[in-house]
């Protein structure tokens, strides 16, 4: 715990001056303002010559377990407040600006939910037709995700609603075209590898099983790959079909079952682990984040709000949870430095981008050039994959080929030689 010296005035307007305990700046001003009190200044105390010139006793805060402080997050940055909060709460919005219409029609382009495309039609064309905003906002938004809604409802508040409606867009169209890459890429390797299993399975309970009888009337010692080929021959012609089915049903099981017990965090965790393809999904979340983030912090949302709706924004279970951790502990006062530490759902490099959370001007431009790195990291390691993945299949496909071909040779090669 750090020693804060302050400068504050009452509800009456008297100036009060003392020191503080607290983990941070951002805590020590939390505590003041919990008790009424309009910040002035509030400096660190580096040596106890420091703390013995304070000119009054240190303030004894009690019950600092209150929850509902209405500027956190802003605490470290202004003494005043102009964040938006409340975000479920609010409605009848006041709509600054020119014309939505068109964000809205984009926002209808984009989505890939034909109901929710309606949605902003609807909204689009209300708002050309000469409605108020906030009456087509009130009559159509109840019918979309809450996190939408509320994103929405926030940029309402502020002069920023089209940056952020552009910028939702932005991150949608990233996510969109990322996801799009890797399907193609998965789709032509499934299909490749889907085709080579079934030309194995033809080959081995086939010709395989057909040599076998052969092999077995001329005495000889056969190869141990001729012998493992015989082995997996009868395996597949005995329980090949029962074997494929089990394969199915249990993968279907391990995937859903995540969703069964409420562990997609999990589930994403693990998927993100994995070499390059992992890597692709958690930076494009990232990067969607940041700039989510950075446009609401820039439309002054309330900072934890704008977290959890940057977060949920991406789609991402882990990513989620983890920000709705942070969001729980950030009401304990400490930065988000502090709090993101040691949450396992963060990466190093994530954890990074709150390191400017004190100075909201460097903040929200750290957050775009995060953003931009995330995704740059993204576009370069969806390229390795598919540079990558096609001569791994290829490789594969040889040896699946290769295998029941070489195990029928080679004892006709040991055949020749004994004879000779």
């Amino acid at each position: 715990m750090s020693r804060y010296s302050y400068s504050c005035l009452n509800k009456e307007g008297q100036e009060l001056q003392g020191i503080i305990e607290a983990a941070s700046d951002e805590s020590a001003r939390i505590k003041l303002m919990e008790q009424g009190l309009k910040i002035l200044r509030v400096d660190l105390l580096l040596s106890e010559s420091d703390i013995d010139a304070g000119k009054s006793e240190r303030l004894e805060i009690e019950n600092f377990e209150c929850v509902q402080l209405s500027d956190f997050g802003k605490a470290a940055w202004y003494s005043d407040s102009e964040y938006v909060s409340d975000l479920p709460n609010f409605s009848q919005p006041e709509i600054h600006g020119i014309p939505l219409s068109a964000s809205f029609l984009t926002l209808a382009e984009e989505t890939s939910s034909r109901k929710l495309s309606r949605i902003f039609q609807n909204i689009a064309n209300d708002l050309e037709q000469g409605m108020p905003p906030e009456d087509s906002l009130g009559r159509n938004l109840n019918s979309i995700p809450h996190h939408l809604e509320s994103i929405i409802l926030a940029g309402a508040q502020t002069a920023h609603l089209e940056s952020i409606i552009e910028d939702y867009i932005e991150s949608q169209r990233c996510l969109a075209q990322s996801r799009h890459k890797i399907q193609i890429s998965l789709f032509y390797s499934g299909v490749l590898i889907a085709a080579s299993f079934l030309l194995l399975y033809f080959l081995m309970v086939t010709v395989v099983a057909s040599f076998e009888s052969i092999f077995e009337g001329f005495g000889t010692e056969l190869p141990s790959l001729t012998v493992l080929a015989f082995q997996i021959s009868d395996l597949l012609s005995e329980h090949g079909l029962q074997i494929l089915g089990w394969f199915l049903l249990l993968s279907v099981a391990f995937w859903f079952g995540f969703d069964l017990f409420k562990l997609q965090p999990v589930r994403r965790r693990l998927i993100n682990k994995i070499p390059v393809f992992g890597g692709i999904l958690s930076n494009t979340s990232y990067a969607q984040f940041c700039r989510m983030l950075a446009t609401m912090t820039e439309a002054k949302i309330y900072l934890p709000d704008a977290i959890e709706l940057s977060a949920k924004t991406t789609n991402d279970p882990n990513l989620i949870a983890g920000c709705q951790v942070l969001k729980s502990r950030m009401k304990e006062g400490l930065s988000l430095s502090e709090t993101s530490s040691g949450i396992p759902q963060f990466s190093k490099s994530f954890i990074h981008i709150f390191r400017w959370q004190d100075r909201p001007d460097i903040f929200i431009d750290s957050l775009r050039a995060s953003s931009n790195i995330f995704q740059a990291k993204a576009n370069m390691k969806t390229g390795s994959l598919v540079f990558a993945l096609q001569p791994i299949i290829l490789a594969g496909i040889l040896i699946i080929i290769t295998f029941p071909i070489g195990a029928i040779y080679l004892p006709l090669i040991k055949l020749l030689n004994d004879l000779s």
